[in-house]
């Protein structure tokens, strides 16, 4: 595809503007960017969803390197999660060409709309104060492991979670990142805090840097495709880098239970996408 110069300059806005508010609730962007790409563009769903992955992939790399600077990413379950979520993202690329992309469309968007929902309205584990009183007693198994994050700015994080659950449930991610382009993050962040009792911040963190790594593989197979508009990518992925540092400063002076707030609007507005999306193919 050929672009104007004024289109080259709305991706790379586009590009701003999507992982700023992507990397600060650690979904990524691609949930605004892939729709985008294929309402005002006219990109076919396969190189809206390959050009997007890649762009997510730009743009948590710049992200991630900030939140390790901060020192607020898990380490060890960003590489567990990663690995995990690597052969889902390959796959996906191969599903993407066969499964019936309308009915899948529809039922994640119904599954995203309601956990959007729940996430707006339910604290998590981690904001109730009773939660770690057996924290400094509790001793690490095989399927429980305790973390300490001691962030740059002083903040503590403590938490206990279930390491191999919390890692096997990547895989899933790790397809529907690649499937839809959108990252796997509107998931992975809302999963880790309601369900394995990650702090916001830490949840958030991890799941961009997770995003860094597997991504690249998921782009690499959309690449030998041919899904990706790389003179697109360009300009998208420029303001990929730019909007993701706003992303993580803005984050340093939110609460978590407003990022999270943040990031069920972002579930409801991708959900609804896929809504349209699905029925319109239908």
């Amino acid at each position: 595809m050929e672009f104007s110069l004024i289109q080259l300059f709305a991706f790379f806005f586009v590009g701003i503007l999507a992982t700023s508010y992507g990397v600060l609730v650690g979904a990524g962007g691609g949930f605004i960017i892939g729709p985008t790409l294929m309402l005002f563009f006219n990109f076919t769903p396969q190189s809206a969803v390959g050009t997007s992955i890649l762009c997510v992939s730009i743009a948590s790399m710049s992200g991630a390197l900030s939140y390790l600077r901060l020192k607020i990413v898990d380490v060890r379950s960003t590489i567990l999660f990663s690995i995990a979520a690597m052969p889902g993202a390959i796959l996906a690329v191969i599903g993407l060409e066969k499964i019936n992309s309308s009915l899948f469309n529809i039922l994640f968007g119904l599954i995203l709309s309601l956990t959007g929902l729940y996430v707006y309205w339910s604290p998590s584990k981690s904001e109730k104060k009773d939660f770690l009183d057996d924290f400094n007693s509790f001793k690490d198994s095989f399927w429980r492991k305790k973390r300490e994050i001691n962030s740059k700015s002083g903040e503590k994080y403590k938490y206990i979670f279930l390491e191999p659950i919390a890692t096997s449930i990547n895989i899933i991610f790790g397809f529907i990142s690649s499937f839809f382009g959108i990252g796997g993050g509107p998931l992975r962040t809302p999963t880790l805090v309601y369900f394995f009792n990650f702090p916001v911040k830490v949840a958030t963190a991890t799941s961009v840097a997770t995003m860094s790594i597997y991504t690249l593989f998921g782009s690499f197979a959309h690449y030998v495709n041919g899904n990706i508009e790389i003179a697109a990518v360009i300009p998208l992925g420029i303001g990929g880098i730019i909007g993701s540092q706003f992303g993580v400063i803005i984050s340093k002076r939110l609460k978590g239970r407003l990022v999270m707030k943040l990031l069920s609007f972002a579930m409801v507005a991708i959900a609804i996408s896929m809504f349209i999306e699905g029925f319109n193919n239908f």
